[in-house]
């Protein structure tokens, strides 16, 4: 069989090469396996925040309604904390502003 390298020096570069190209796809897996799975966090956050985004709103919304007249009335009447004849007396004298 002939020898394929003449010189050891040669071989030895050659084998450093291979190790290297070697080293160098492992990291560049590493790497692609990080950024993927960074990316799929970043969606997840994505959606966490437009979630929360959207809660705030409902949450703004029920603020606000719970600071209105008709929202105290209900939760007056439903604590038995006036009848129904009030508030047909509370609409009146509110319709009359």
């Amino acid at each position: 069989m002939e020898r394929i390298f003449y010189k050891k020096w040669s071989a030895a570069i050659f084998v450093m090469a291979i190790l290297l190209v070697v080293v160098l796809m492992c990291m560049l897996l590493v790497n692609l396996t990080q950024m993927s799975s960074l990316r799929a966090r970043a969606d997840e956050l994505v959606k966490l925040i437009e979630e929360a985004k959207h809660d705030v709103q409902k949450q703004q919304e029920l603020l606000e309604y719970m600071q209105s007249n008709e929202y105290v009335k209900e939760w007056a009447e439903q604590n038995d904390l006036i009848s129904g004849e009030d508030v047909s007396w509370i609409n009146g004298l509110s319709s009359q502003k």
